[in-house]
């Protein structure tokens, strides 16, 4: 949040009814503002608010007397009263939630990517890079979330306020909004103040915090391992339970358009509502954010974007055009009488509709996964393998050379590909730069740069190898944990779409064929009438719903497993074309 020329105004307006002793005040806020990182003093921002308060008063005044006036009832009577005091309330509200809410959110966002910063750092104090330096390097890095923000408002002193490297650390103390970061600037003054090696430190720091991640990440897996069984329990159990009830009693003298209606609402809100929770749940355990952070978003060109993802514009561009290609085939046909267009048509359409176009961009995603996965698993063998050759006293492009007659995997085409390109004299930091602009992984292009600050620096750059590995093992082993303890609940959730798909078949072979054929001759069951039910109304109900739940719990089960959206809708598709296979030639 930036300071505007409305908060500007409202502080020109409220200036002269702040005290003194009040403004005093507003100088302790201050730092609650700059650790929530908005950019305004707290009179300003505590004046804007106050005014819209006062707005928000006034037009829910005016608005709720006016509605009262034109329509007088009790109702208006009670939204003339409440609408004033609770809008105004909750503009406040918002005011003093917004800097908290901020603190802790950027907080833990510096926690999270700490540990790879600190190597980050400490590669660039091992090649005799200085900490002014290093920070200024690091602050050009748009990888690192928050903590390349903390590490802008060092530069920002050190570069436009003239002041000193440690006197720039302690305004960054007091700023932060994380007591881990704290430390670990603290920790850096006392190395410069005390005359140690820097690099030293770093390297005992940054590996107590990588065992801080790995173990904070293992006691996410066990809030993921809740979030499991809680929803196996609520949106796959719970439904089964609903489909019997609900459908029982349309039959038992209910009403049968009702039970329909009531089972397209859970199908199409109620459950996709819960999923999107669950999945926004689930997405605050990946890993994801540390692999590909979301960066300040750069307005790009048409052009620009299409060069960026044309496999995927390609995609969805084919996938759109099978689509209008059947759907004039279904219109031709449906035009010359060929085949009537009801109601259920639709719904078909709908389902394969949404199978058409996840299907192809699921794979492709997946696939694209896939191989950046592999190469990121060879990679940290290859990186140490050229720090050993380095050590031994090599060129980096002897090390490259020696290293493209080893067996990378995926990875290899690509260090053939840099050997071809040293061989024609483009700089070293050039192809290590080229190869990271390949890999479009923001983890391969942490190292490559931490890589090419070492090599222009020109100082212990076997050993800048070596720490740039560390990151890509860390994130590695916390993926390889992730897989292997929650393998487990994405077979329990799977195996449970399919019980629930059983369980339908069991009862459309039962309990719904024995209710339809008694319906056709009024039987009296238990004192009841059987109530009339269309079975194709009540099979394409059951449809959605199955549909509908085969591509949340495939979302959900593939997304818990590797924190990856892809894996969760190549889940997705799968559950759906076999829920729509069993509607249409088994029901």
């Amino acid at each position: 949040m930036k300071s505007t020329r409305y908060s500007q105004y409202c502080s020109g307006i409220f200036d002269r009814f702040f005290s003194i002793k009040t403004k005093q005040k507003f100088e302790e806020k201050n730092i609650t503002l700059k650790q929530a990182n908005i950019n305004m003093m707290y009179q300003e921002y505590s004046s804007m608010f106050l005014m819209t308060f006062i707005l928000g008063f006034i037009i829910t005044t005016v608005t709720a007397l006016l509605l009262f006036v034109l329509f007088p009832s009790l109702t208006t009577l009670l939204l003339a009263v409440l609408l004033p005091l609770c809008i105004p309330l909750g503009i406040w509200g918002v005011c003093l939630f917004i800097p908290h809410s901020a603190i802790k959110r950027r907080g833990a966002n510096i926690d999270r990517f700490l540990p790879y910063a600190v190597n980050f750092i400490s590669t660039m104090a091992i090649a005799g890079v200085s900490p002014a330096d290093i920070f200024r390097s690091f602050a050009a890095i748009d990888v690192y979330g928050e903590v390349q923000t903390e590490a802008k408002k060092i530069i920002k002193e050190l570069d436009i306020m003239g002041v000193d490297t440690i006197t720039a650390l302690k305004h960054a103390i007091e700023k932060t909004p994380s007591k881990k970061f704290k430390s670990f600037l603290q920790g850096i003054i006392g190395a410069l103040q005390s005359g140690s090696d820097l690099h030293i430190y770093l390297s005992n720091i940054v590996d107590q915090y990588m065992a801080d991640e790995f173990l904070s990440r293992k006691k996410s897996l066990d809030t993921l391992g809740i979030l499991a069984e809680t929803f196996v329990t609520t949106l796959i159990a719970f439904p089964i339970f609903l489909v019997i009830i609900i459908s029982v009693m349309g039959f038992m003298n209910g009403d049968s358009n009702f039970t329909v209606q009531i089972l397209y609402i859970f199908s199409f809100i109620v459950l996709p509502v819960a999923y999107g929770g669950y999945y926004f749940l689930i997405k605050s355990t990946s890993i994801e954010e540390i692999r590909n952070p979301e960066g300040k978003k750069k307005k790009i060109s048409l052009k620009e974007y299409y060069i960026k993802n044309k496999p995927y514009v390609l995609i969805l561009l084919l996938s759109t055009a099978v689509l209008l290609s059947f759907y004039s085939v279904i219109f031709i046909l449906s035009y010359y009488k060929y085949m009537i267009f009801t109601t259920y048509l639709f719904f078909d359409i709908f389902f394969i509709s949404v199978l058409v176009i996840i299907g192809p961009f699921t794979f492709y995603s997946h696939k694209q996964a896939q191989k950046q996965r592999e190469i990121e698993k060879r990679l940290p063998d290859f990186v140490i393998e050229l720090g050993n050759c380095i050590s031994a006293g090599m060129t980096v492009f002897d090390a490259i050379s020696i290293a493209a007659k080893g067996r990378y995997g995926k990875l290899t085409p690509e260090i053939l590909k840099m050997k071809a390109e040293l061989s024609w004299h483009i700089p070293v930091t050039k192809v290590f730069d080229n190869f990271a602009y390949r890999m479009k992984s923001a983890i391969v292009k942490r190292i490559i740069v931490s890589i090419n600050t070492g090599l222009k620096m020109g100082g212990m750059t076997s050993k800048v190898f070596m720490a740039a590995a560390k990151e890509i093992n860390q994130i590695n082993n916390i993926e390889d944990q992730r897989k292997s303890e929650m393998s487990t609940y994405t077979a329990v959730i799977l195996v449970s779409f399919f019980v629930f798909l059983g369980i339908i078949m069991i009862l459309n072979l039962t309990l719904f064929k024995s209710f339809f054929s008694n319906q056709k001759n009024t039987v009296k069951m238990i004192g009841m009438m059987i109530s009339n039910m269309n079975p194709k109304a009540l099979e394409y109900a059951l449809s959605s719903f199955t549909f509908v739940q085969g591509l949340g719990a495939g979302l959900i089960a593939g997304f818990m497993m590797d924190g990856k959206l892809s894996s969760g809708l190549r889940y997705s598709f799968v559950l759906g074309i076999i829920s729509l296979f069993v509607f249409k030639f088994l029901f």
